[in-house]
């Protein structure tokens, strides 16, 4: 995924095929963060402009020779500093690889690792068109649950095409398949 302060990527939201919104997430500062006796150049990044009446925090980011690294996240309230692989490159199709989920509670104002996720790649030579191109991309998959409380997981899908990043994302019920929201890159900058 492309890193560099400045980077935005602008997507359509698609929920239950009737509510949609358009989301811009930009790269907005780079952080040093040191981990051990290592200090990592990390980039912070997040859907933008935030809600008036949340605080603002943004993921961290790092690029590695083994793919997409999560730094954590940081915010006025919190800061939460990992090292994680968050999707792996190179890797082969049908490989599966676990990695921590982060998120931010806005009640608490804190991040926290909430589930760690099994990913799988899927594919490798996926072809997706977006009003912003056609891309190859890599397809990974993870499922999720909506809660202790409800029965129902999702599958997750994100594809992911080099030198641009996220260019769909798509949430599927687990059991019917039925789309629930979908994310489709419209326009993006890359520096």
């Amino acid at each position: 995924m492309p890193l560099a302060v400045g980077n935005y990527w602008e997507y359509e939201n698609t929920y239950l095929d009737v509510i949609k919104d358009t989301l811009l997430y930009e790269v907005t500062e780079e952080i040093q963060i040191p981990i051990g006796d290592t200090t990592y150049t990390a980039y912070a990044m997040n859907f933008i402009p935030l809600p008036p009446d949340l605080p603002s925090y943004y993921w961290l980011r790092r690029n590695d020779e083994e793919g997409l690294f999560l730094m954590g996240g940081i915010s006025d309230t919190d800061t939460l500093f990992m090292n994680e692989v968050e999707y792996r490159l190179p890797i082969r199709v049908g490989e599966i690889f676990e990695t921590p989920r982060i998120s931010f509670s806005f009640a608490r104002r804190e991040f926290y690792i909430s589930d760690t996720l099994s990913i799988t790649l899927i594919d490798d030579d996926r072809e997706v068109i977006t009003p912003a191109g056609k891309f190859k991309c890599f397809v990974y998959n993870f499922d999720l649950s909506a809660g202790d409380d409800v029965a129902e997981r999702f599958d997750y899908y994100l594809f992911y095409s080099l030198g641009v990043g996220l260019v769909k994302q798509e949430e599927r019920g687990k059991f019917n398949q039925d789309i629930k929201s979908e994310f489709i890159l419209m326009n993006y900058q890359i520096r």
